[in-house]
């Protein structure tokens, strides 16, 4: 791969440079801003879901609204890497300007397009939530435990691949990526479909437990970015199916 990388005029890793540290430090912030926003809209009691005992926010206008802010404050750490490294192919072949933008855009767009679905399943957990504690607690087990098994499934495995290892997506739409920035936005569409088949699962673990509790939604953006881009991350993706399996299992026993 990386011989054909090469062959592709794809700069080899290397030290991160003032600017792509700069654009790195940019997305962070975005992220940032993502956390206070959606913390501030958390502010009144939206913050409980079916793991919780509680209900969760239920207003679709609202939800819509946070839903891709809330994506954005989970996601974008994670997609920092693959992000800095399209800015070194584009600045390798003096694109234009906006590639790095637009490629941001379309990861970001495929998780906003989650939302109608999203809100339904939100919906649904709450009708649940109503049906008392018991129902909640066996609903919230099999959440846990179905999320915990799709990741060892192959369609988990052949997406966490794709998502640590963005050079066989950059080889294959590299030059799409930097010819326009309609290209870069169409990659950015195709990374955050690996993305989406990676994490989707524990989203809905997210929905479960209040869409927009703050705790969860640290616990499994860590998760998330660690899986993605730790040294080990396959074995952590296995730890934490092992690990919500078990959850499951012991909150259906208790």
């Amino acid at each position: 791969m990386t011989r054909v990388a090469a062959q592709r005029g794809i700069p080899a890793p290397r030290t991160w440079s003032r600017a792509e540290l700069a654009l790195a430090a940019a997305l962070l912030a975005l992220a940032g801003l993502a956390w206070l926003i959606t913390g501030l809209a958390a502010m009144p009691d939206m913050s409980t879901g079916i793991l919780t005992g509680g209900s969760a926010m239920s207003a679709m206008p609202l939800f819509l609204l946070i839903w891709p802010v809330m994506m954005a404050a989970m996601m974008l750490p994670a997609s920092t890497p693959f992000t800095i490294g399209v800015r070194r192919l584009a600045a390798a072949r003096h694109a234009r300007r906006g590639t790095v933008a637009a490629l941001t855009a379309g990861y970001l767009v495929v998780w906003s397009a989650t939302g109608v679905l999203a809100y339904v399943v939100l919906r649904g957990f709450d009708e649940i939530a109503m049906q008392g504690e018991a129902v909640s607690v066996r609903v919230g087990a099999a959440v846990l435990i179905f999320a915990g098994a799709y990741q060892f499934t192959p369609l988990k495995r052949w997406c966490l691949a794709r998502c640590r290892s963005p050079l066989a997506l950059l080889v294959r739409h590299g030059d799409t990526a930097v010819r326009s920035r309609t290209g870069a936005l169409w990659v950015g569409v195709h990374h955050g479909g690996y993305c989406l088949g990676c994490c989707w699962a524990l989203t809905v673990v997210l929905i479960a437990a209040g869409s927009m509790n703050l705790v969860w939604m640290a616990v499994l953006a860590a998760l998330i970015a660690l899986e993605k881009a730790a040294p080990r991350g396959e074995a952590i993706g296995f730890v934490l199916g092992v690990a919500a399996i078990g959850l499951g299992v012991f909150l259906l026993v208790w």
